[in-house]
Parts: structure tokens; sequence; C-alpha cells
């Protein structure tokens, strides 16, 4: 009897196929909604563990975690494209594809996100990250919009003026980033977000030669720096707006009793700038005592020169050698190589007592060629035709002095009388062939006529 009313009553069969289905449909919505959920948390997951690899907003090392996100997070859209977490996932694509460097795929996410989900709470950091990703394409006005619209969120407020200092940095727009700068002091900063406000600030001051608010800015920054490395950069940078400014004892003040060897040499520099040239060599002397070979080659190349000025060759040619010695491939040792050659050849030269009419030109065409000093090529020159006026290399060294004034120095007034010199004196000569073209095609024109008197004193 049981039996034939539990199968039999066919209301009841009814009933029971009814609640089966609704078990059936509630169990796939249920994995279905598992399904979906899990995938979301997957991307998320992804997200936060490719952010590991982020500082500042910048992708240091290359992450796989990114590419998993958006795999994932593409997933769920495909799938699920109606489900509450869409904003989220639209966000995680947009902010991976920004640290992927793909700033124009991560522009696409993020503004599909912007316009049709003005609600989700990811709408101000899809802002932020819209401007940053316009800043790494170098569209500062677009970067500049977004930046300032995310500003208006509370929580982002201090990020987003850090970012806008570097956007209106790179954009050149000194007056707003002294602005925006100005405005961040005045909040709660942490040491780190402080020292790079007054980084951007002192920079963009040094940029508009705006020299002393620089010092300022660099000195509080030197206050508030703790690692030596970047503590020296920064004191040598001040040192360099000591110059600027022309503060010469003051920059020397400033680097008394620094033993970097950057830091001595730099000192020796200044003390040549005010004229104390043997304290110069003395601090030099101890610079090139380094142990850091560039720096010990600079300090020696430093000291060849000051020897050079004074015509004491031997010496300059020393601490030449001492410089290729110290550091044979650097700028200043490849360099002291050329200037060790040249000076030899200057004393071979000098000390010649036959052929001193060759001799005298060969060392002017050194002064003028190797050393680039036309002035002292000039004198060199003129110290052949004048003392030697009969030797083949007087109207050669005339030409050349010719040559000098009015393409170099650009005095026409001198290089027409120099040019009517030649003429007078050397008349069938090559040299007064080119002369003559020069003064035909208005090369060399005067400035004023030349009087009769002056010809004959040209002539003598």
């Amino acid at each position: 009897m049981f039996k034939l009313v539990l199968y039999g009553n066919k209301e009841y069969q009814n009933l029971f196929s009814l609640r089966l289905g609704i078990k059936v449909v509630f169990c796939f919505i249920f994995l279905s909604s598992c399904a979906y959920f899990n995938t979301v948390y997957n991307a998320k997951n992804y997200y936060r563990e490719g952010k590991k690899s982020v500082l500042h907003d910048t992708l240091k090392v290359d992450s796989e975690f990114f590419d998993k996100a958006i795999e994932k997070a593409t997933l769920t859209i495909v799938k699920h494209p109606e489900c509450r977490w869409v904003d989220d996932v639209l966000f995680i694509m947009g902010a991976s594809y920004y640290y992927k460097g793909d700033y124009k795929r991560a522009l696409e996410k993020l503004d599909f996100l912007l316009a049709n989900y003005p609600e989700s709470h990811f709408y101000d950091d899809g802002l932020y990250y819209k401007g940053l990703a316009y800043y790494k394409q170098q569209k500062y006005g677009s970067a500049i919009i977004s930046l300032r619209e995310a500003m208006e969120s509370k929580p982002y407020r201090k990020k987003v003026m850090s970012a806008l200092s570097y956007v209106y940095y790179r954009d050149g727009n000194y007056a707003s980033l002294t602005d925006i700068t100005q405005q961040l002091l005045q909040e709660s900063l942490n040491l780190s977000r402080k020292r790079d406000v007054y980084r951007l600030l002192a920079e963009a001051q040094f940029v508009q030669n705006l020299y002393s608010d620089a010092l300022e800015s660099y000195n509080r920054l030197l206050d508030i720096t703790r690692i030596e490395e970047d503590k020296r950069t920064l004191k040598l940078k001040i040192a360099e707006i000591y110059l600027e400014l022309g503060e010469y004892e003051l920059c020397r003040d400033f680097l008394a009793g620094e033993d970097d060897v950057e830091f001595k040499t730099l000192l020796g520099d200044l003390n040549v700038e005010i004229g104390e040239i043997e304290k110069a060599k003395e601090v030099y002397v101890e610079a090139a005592q380094s142990h850091l070979t560039d720096f010990a080659a600079e300090a020696y190349y430093k000291l060849a020169q000051l020897y050079e000025n004074e015509d004491s060759l031997e010496l300059a040619i020393a601490y030449y050698d001492s410089s290729t010695m110290r550091s044979p491939y650097s700028d200043y040792g490849a360099e002291a190589q050329k200037k060790t050659d040249v000076l030899n050849r200057i004393l071979t030269l000098s000390n010649e007592i036959e052929n001193v009419d060759r001799a005298q030109f060969l060392l002017a065409e050194i002064y003028f060629v190797d050393l680039g000093e036309p002035e002292k090529a000039i004198e060199g020159y003129q110290n052949v035709y004048e003392n030697y006026p009969q030797s083949v290399w007087a109207p050669k060294a005339l030409y050349a002095q010719l040559w000098i004034t009015k393409n170099i120095i650009e005095d026409d007034s001198v290089a027409y009388l120099l040019a009517q010199n030649l003429l007078i004196k050397y008349p069938n000569t090559e040299y007064a062939m080119s002369t003559q073209k020069m003064l035909h095609d208005n090369l060399v024109t005067p400035d004023s006529i030349v009087e009769p008197e002056q010809k004959q004193e040209l002539h003598e």
C-alpha cells in the first residue's frame, strides 16, 4: 500500500521533480559562482604578487605575475561580463598593463573602467594610473588633467601631488612645480617623500639659474639625507652652485676638511679661480695620491696644465706622463698622452739651432692646430716674417696670420692691412695670388682707407 501511494501519486511526483530541478539549478549557479569568484581571486592574488616587484610605481624586475593577472581578469570578463567584479578586474588589467610598460592597452582598460563604472571604488585608482600612463608616454597635458582630478580624492591627495610634481618638472612647467611642491611641503610627509620634493624643487631652480633658491633647497635636502653617497653628491652640487654664483671663498670654506678626492680636485680648481696657484698645486698633488686612478689622472693633468701655463714644459711633460700612467684609458689619461707628444715637439723645435725660421713656423703651427691657441700662433707667425723676412717661410707665415685674423679673430680691418702688407712685400708668391683672390671676392675689405704712410710702413 505504501509503495503504491508513493509512486502512484502523480502530483507528488511532479513536486519531487520540481524540487530536484531547483536543487540542480542552485548547484549549477553555486558552482558557477564559485568558479568565477575563484578566477577573480586568482587575478587579484597574481596582481598583489606582481606589485611586490614594484618600487615608486615603477616595475623594477620583470614579473610574470602581471601576465597571469591579465589572463585571469580577461577570463572573468569573457565568461562573466555581468558579474559584480568587472570593475575590479578592469582595474587589475589596466594597472598590470601599466607595469608591463604597455601604456596604450593600460589606457584602453582604464578609460573603459572610468567611462562605464563611475561609482566604482577603483575610480580614483583608475584616474591615478591613467595619469601615470600618460606621463610615461610624455603626454604631459593629459597626465595633468587626470592627476588633478584624482587629487580630489583625499586618500590619493599626497600621492597625486607627488606625481604631478614630476609631470610639471618634465614638462618644464616650473611655476606650477613650485606651487605644488610648496603645497606638498605643508603636508605631513615621510622623509623619503620630503627628499623627493626638495630634490625636484632644487633641480628646477638650478635649471632656471635661480642659484640662491637652489642653494637653499639643496642645503635643506642635505640636512635630511642619511646615505653618505647621496650626501657626497649633494655637496658637489652645492659646490657647483657656489661656483656659478662666483662665491669662490664660500665654496672653498664649504669644501674645507673634505678628504674625498673629488672634493680635493674641486678645491684645487677653486684656488686656480681665485689666483692662488701655489695652493692649487699643493691640493692637486694631494689628490694625485688617491688610489682612485681616474681622479689621480685628473689631478696630475691639471697640475701639468699649471706648469704648461708657466712655460715650465719639462715639469708639464712629467706630470702629463704621470696622468697617462695612472689611468691611460681615462679621458684625462688619453688627453695627457696627446699633450705630452705635442710638448715634446715644442721642446725639440724650441732647441733647434739650425733652420730656426722653419722651427719657429712649425711652432706656430702647433699652437694653432694642436693646442688651439690662435693668439700665441699669431705671435709665432709674426716672429717668422719679421725676423726672417727673406725666408721662404715668411710669406707663408704672413698669410697664416692673415687667415687667422680674418676667419678666427674676425677683425676685417687688421686683416686688410695684413693683406696689403703681403702684396707689397711678397708680390710674386702663391700667397699673394691667394690674397688677391680674397680681396677680389670681398672676403677681406677695409673698415677704413689705408693711408699712403701706412702702406709705406707696411713696405718697410
